[in-house]
C-alpha cells in the first residue's frame, strides 16, 4: 500500500508539473486587446418603456464581438430629461483577451461617453458602462409632413421640440422667410397665392431645452394650386372655418375618463404644445390630451382654465397676475 500510495503522489506531482507548463503556455499564446472602438447609435423616445429603445452597437474588430447591452438607468421607463446609462458585453475571440483599459484606450463614436470597464472570467469578457447623451438633446427625425389642398402644414409632434420651423416651397425656390409655430401646424396660405403652381413646405423641428440643437428638414407632398384656390386663399388669408387653421373647423372629443383633446379632421390631433381654437389658446400635453392649470412652457409659465382656454390680462384663481401674452407676471 505504501508502496502504491508513492507512486500515485508521484503521478498527481507529474500531471500537476505537465498543467503548469501547458497554462503559462496557453496564456502566453492569447494576445492582449489593448483598445475598444465602438459606433453606437441610438433611437429614444421619450415616454417609453425600458427595451422599446433601438441602440445598434458595432465594432469592426475581428478580436472581439459585441454581445448586447444592458440599460442600467432606474425605473421602468424613458423620460424627455433622462440621460441613458448602459452597460455593453464584449467577448474576446479565441486568441484573444481583454487588458486593463483606461479611458484614453477606448473610442466611443456617437456621442457616448466612458464610465467604467469590469473584466470578467480571465479578461475574456468585458463590460463597458456608458452613457449616452441625455434625452433633452435629442430629436426624433420628423415623418408624416402632409400639406393639405386648403393650405394647412400639419405633422406628428416631437415630443422634445419646443417649435418648429416651416419652409414653404413655390417649385423649387423658398417663398419668404421661414415660419415658426409652437404647435405641430400651420396655416401657409399667405406664402400660396401664386396661380397655377405647385407648392410643398419643408419642416425642422427646434429642441425645447436648447434651441441650438435642430432637426433635419423634412418633405411634405406637392399640391398645385390653380387660380381660383389661390383666389380664395387671398381672400381668407387667416383659414377661418378651415381644418388646422385659425377658428379651426375640427371637432372636440372626450375620452372614457373624462380627457379632452381636439380631432383636426384630416387625421392629426395637436400635441405637446399650444394651438389656437375659436381665438382662444389651449394646450396639449405630448399624448395630445388638453391640460388645465398652470403650464411651464419654454421658461415662463401660463394658467389654462377649468375649460382649457389660456387666461390673459388677469388674475389667476390663484392670485397671480397674467399679462397680455398669458404668461405669469413676476410680483
Amino acid at each position: 500500500m505504501a508502496h502504491f500510495g508513492k507512486k500515485l503522489a508521484l503521478c498527481l506531482a507529474a500531471g500537476l508539473l505537465a498543467a503548469s507548463m501547458v497554462m503559462p503556455a496557453y496564456a502566453a499564446s492569447r494576445k492582449k486587446i489593448t483598445s475598444i472602438s465602438l459606433s453606437i447609435k441610438a433611437d429614444i423616445q421619450p415616454d417609453t418603456d425600458y427595451g422599446e429603445e433601438s441602440i445598434e452597437i458595432e465594432s469592426s474588430s475581428n478580436r472581439y464581438n459585441v454581445d448586447g447591452y444592458e440599460v442600467m438607468n432606474e425605473g421602468f421607463g424613458w423620460t424627455e430629461d433622462t440621460v441613458p446609462e448602459i452597460r455593453i458585453t464584449l467577448t474576446a475571440n479565441d486568441d484573444y483577451y481583454f487588458t486593463m483599459l483606461g479611458k484614453d484606450k477606448i473610442a466611443l463614436k456617437g456621442g457616448a461617453e466612458f464610465k467604467k470597464a469590469t473584466r470578467q472570467d480571465s479578461g475574456a469578457t468585458l463590460l463597458l458602462d456608458v452613457t449616452l447623451p441625455s434625452m433633452q438633446n435629442s430629436l426624433k427625425d420628423m415623418e408624416g409632413v402632409t400639406l393639405s389642398q386648403e393650405g394647412i402644414a400639419s405633422w406628428p409632434a416631437v415630443s422634445t421640440a419646443g417649435s418648429y420651423e416651416v419652409r414653404v416651397y413655390r417649385g423649387d425656390k423658398i417663398v419668404g422667410a421661414a415660419l415658426t409655430t409652437d404647435t405641430n401646424s400651420v396655416n401657409c396660405r399667405e406664402r400660396m397665392v401664386k396661380p397655377n403652381e405647385s407648392y410643398m413646405v419643408k419642416v425642422r423641428a427646434v429642441n425645447k431645452f436648447d434651441t441650438t440643437i435642430k432637426g433635419e428638414w423634412a418633405s411634405s407632398n406637392t399640391i398645385y394650386i390653380n387660380g381660383d384656390q389661390a383666389a380664395a386663399f387671398r381672400d381668407n388669408l387667416d383659414a377661418a372655418g378651415v381644418e388646422g387653421g385659425s377658428g379651426a373647423a375640427g371637432e372636440w372629443k372626450q375620452t372614457a375618463d373624462g380627457r379632452w383633446w381636439f380631432d383636426q379632421g384630416n387625421g392629426s390631433y395637436p400635441a405637446d404644445g399650444w394651438m389656437e381654437i375659436g381665438n382662444k389658446w389651449y394646450f396639449f400635453d405630448a399624448e395630445g390630451y388638453m391640460k388645465t392649470g398652470w403650464i411651464h412652457w419654454n421658461e415662463k409659465d401660463y394658467y389654462c382654465s377649468e375649460n382649457g382656454d389660456m387666461l390673459t390680462s388677469c388674475m389667476t384663481p390663484d392670485n397671480y397676475l397674467v399679462g397680455e401674452d398669458g404668461a405669469r407676471i413676476a410680483q
